[in-house]
């Protein structure tokens, strides 16, 4: 049985990668509210709990957040947190080694006993820092998410006043001061990555004759993926889209672009992607991804992508695309 991309399904790629005895690391940064979990949450849901498991840098944190709020301590600043400590257990974990992992609750900004961790075959490791010059030689692939301030702001005021306990008038404050400390400390780190991943407000209604006769709602965002090229050695990855649309008096609007470009002091591809991806093309798109997995199904099925706009489910899988690509070449 083949995909439509032409190569046949790969039961031996979960298997090979079952059987490593050290781990592929993938390590994603970004600021505060920019979406790194939501983002990079399709690479475990396609494989598995079993074989993917995420780590939190957060817990790294030298004070939590009584502490900082008497101290002033931005945990944007890469000195208020134990890297080194971070570097030491992640270089234990390349080493298919356990560790006990710091934890942070966001809820009651306190830290928690640590937590004995066993390496699975893939590890994401995200937090502010995850692209320092200490980290990058522990990664196997670097994901860097850079969400537009406006957004980034709405999103994590959103959480902060909802889910980690912070007044209205907190959440605003810290927000704000901490917009200078990203540009110090934070926004480096994009030119390290395999992939970037920007989000801005959709410019669906700039495209648009006259006026843009569709609603676009707040959860439709203009996505601008940038890889920086390697070999051509992965399988044809095909996302069907019906022309039949343009004809349709109820036309779903949607944006798709491939930009061959020079950035970062080097040639890069940056793929557009904004509106409504069509429902159908998204499930084929699913549907290639299992095949070259070798899996019938995504394996982490309990936490469903299809409830998330299809934007973000879009993006979700071409993040894990390259990933699966990596996992693939080196447990060969």
């Amino acid at each position: 049985m083949q995909n439509k991309s032409g190569s046949t399904p790969q039961a031996a790629l979960s298997a090979r990668l079952g059987g490593r005895k050290k781990p592929l690391i993938i390590g994603v940064a970004g600021d505060s509210g920019s979406g790194k979990s939501t983002y990079t949450q399709g690479i475990e849901w396609l494989l598995g709990s079993q074989r993917v498991s995420q780590i939190s840098l957060d817990g790294y944190h030298a004070e939590d957040r009584a502490a900082r709020r008497a101290s002033g301590q931005s945990p944007l600043d890469p000195s208020a947190n134990r890297l080194a400590l971070a570097v030491e257990h992640l270089s234990a974990l390349r080493q298919g080694k356990a560790v006990d992992i710091p934890i942070y609750n966001h809820r009651n900004g306190c830290f928690e006993a640590s937590q004995r961790y066993e390496p699975t075959p893939v590890i994401v490791v995200e937090g502010l820092h995850t692209l320092y010059p200490d980290f990058l030689p522990l990664l196997d692939f670097a994901i860097y998410v850079d969400t537009d301030a406006p957004i980034k702001h709405a999103w994590k005021h959103h959480r902060d006043t909802r889910e980690r306990g912070y007044a209205q008038d907190e959440a605003h404050n810290e927000i704000t001061r901490r917009s200078a400390h990203y540009t110090r400390w934070i926004a480096d780190q994009e030119a390290q990555a395999d992939v970037v991943l920007r989000i801005h407000p959709s410019e669906l209604g700039r495209f648009a004759l006259g006026e843009l006769a569709a609603e676009i709602p707040d959860t439709c965002y203009h996505l601008e993926v940038i890889v920086k090229p390697g070999p051509d050695d992965q399988p044809a990855l095909y996302f069907p889209v019906d022309l039949n649309n343009m004809t349709r008096d109820s036309a779903m609007p949607f944006m798709l672009a491939t930009v061959p470009s020079h950035a970062y002091g080097q040639p890069v591809n940056v793929l557009h992607v904004d509106g409504h991806m069509p429902p159908a093309a998204l499930e084929t798109l699913e549907q290639e991804i299992c095949a070259f997995a070798g899996l019938d199904a995504p394996a982490g099925a309990d936490h469903s992508l299809a409830s998330e706009p299809s934007t973000i489910r879009f993006a979700q899988m071409l993040l894990a695309w390259p990933v699966l690509g990596l996992i693939d070449s080196l447990s060969g």
